[in-house]
């Protein structure tokens, strides 16, 4: 697995990071420490909590992890039930959702506290504060934003959040973070993390023969999810990408990891649920020449 700088800061993250979309629900304590395990051999380094991942939490704090992984988790959405969400980015709410999940992980500090969402109604001088006090106190260590657009992002740099990445789902299926996420960022020097780095799960090209029955298409939960990707345009991309996968002897998972590198990505959050799906994107090296990243950008 290839190790890649985050940004301009000095922190090395593996192209590959490992997402627990799942975890507390399909994925077990037994399973997600063999994915850890797994992953941390094949030179693995980044775990992402989800946003309100109080699940993936609580199944993190009963594993055992090895020191080079960093994780990665939300602050700014809260969710006492389904059906109600708070968002928002004051001082109060922000030091108390780190303080829940160092409690609920078990973790001294978190690597990279990302703000999930962007809070018009307060001060953006509030937020750079608590995020200075947490930074002061060893709590965190780097800070990173996700649904922000690109002013957005600038607006928070120049309030003082010292911002070293963005997550947003991006992979050849969603390209919408180079409308203007995407160019801030790298004016501004901040590091891509893609979301849904395997087109929520469609360019593993698992849905080429049919809907398998373990998969989150067929879990009635996920199917809308899933399904905004089963369309026309995604089997024009995917016939492109078994093409120029067929030409180079890898797989289509290959293709779409290699493409995200290719485009700049640091790293991408993969949600595999089993040992089996991991395996399939832990070796994944592949470099693209430029006429078949030039065919892929044409196609998607």
């Amino acid at each position: 697995m290839k190790q890649q700088r985050l940004g301009n800061t000095g922190l090395d993250v593996s192209d590959v990071g490992l997402g627990t979309f799942e975890w507390g629900h399909r994925v077990d304590v037994p399973v997600a420490q063999r994915l850890v395990d797994d992953y941390v051999a094949a030179g693995g380094n980044l775990i992402e909590l989800p946003t309100s991942g109080v699940h993936a939490a609580g199944v993190l704090s009963q594993l055992t992890l090895p020191e080079q992984i960093m994780l990665v988790a939300r602050v700014g959405v809260s969710m006492s039930e389904s059906s109600h969400i708070e968002v928002g980015l004051g001082r109060a709410r922000i030091l108390s959702q780190v303080d829940a999940l160092l409690s609920a992980t078990g973790r001294s500090h978190i690597d990279v506290l990302i703000l999930d969402v962007f809070d018009p109604e307060v001060d953006r001088a509030e937020t750079a504060s608590a995020i200075d006090t947490l930074l002061t106190l060893g709590k965190i260590r780097y800070v990173g934003v996700s649904h922000h657009a690109g002013w957005e992002l600038a607006e928070m740099r120049g309030a003082g959040v010292p911002i070293a990445c963005a997550i947003a789902e991006y992979s050849l299926l969603n390209r919408e973070a180079e409308d203007d996420l995407l160019p801030a960022a790298n004016y501004a020097g901040v590091g891509l993390i893609a979301g849904a780095g395997l087109g929520r799960g469609v360019l593993s090209d698992k849905y080429r023969s049919g809907t398998p029955q373990d998969s989150r298409f067929a879990a009635g939960e996920l199917s809308d999810y899933v399904g905004a990707y089963l369309d026309e345009r995604s089997t024009r991309v995917l016939a492109g990408v078994r093409k120029a996968a067929a030409a180079l002897g890898v797989t289509a998972a290959d293709i779409a990891l290699a493409f995200n590198r290719y485009q700049g990505v640091a790293s991408s959050l993969v949600s595999a649920r089993t040992p089996e799906q991991l395996a399939q994107v832990l070796g994944s090296d592949v470099d693209l020449e430029p006429e078949i990243a030039e065919v892929l950008d044409q196609i998607s």
